[in-house]
């Protein structure tokens, strides 16, 4: 199961979602996520997605 949580962007100049392993603090692209997950944005990581879009592409029905 995956997570949407607020980090820094990997260039790290402004907030955006990343995606998460649920019950990790890990993001799909590496970044580690920060304790102040109170930021709102509507910007996404374009490497979390990229590598979720391909997890989904890949994964093999159960």
């Amino acid at each position: 199961m995956y997570e949407m949580h607020v980090g820094t962007a990997v260039n790290g100049n402004r907030p955006v979602w990343h995606v998460v392993v649920q019950h990790q603090r890990t993001t799909l692209c590496g970044q580690p996520l920060e304790a102040d997950e109170n930021a709102q944005t509507d910007h996404h990581c374009l490497p979390c997605m990229t590598a979720f879009q391909h997890l989904m592409r890949t994964a093999q029905p159960a």
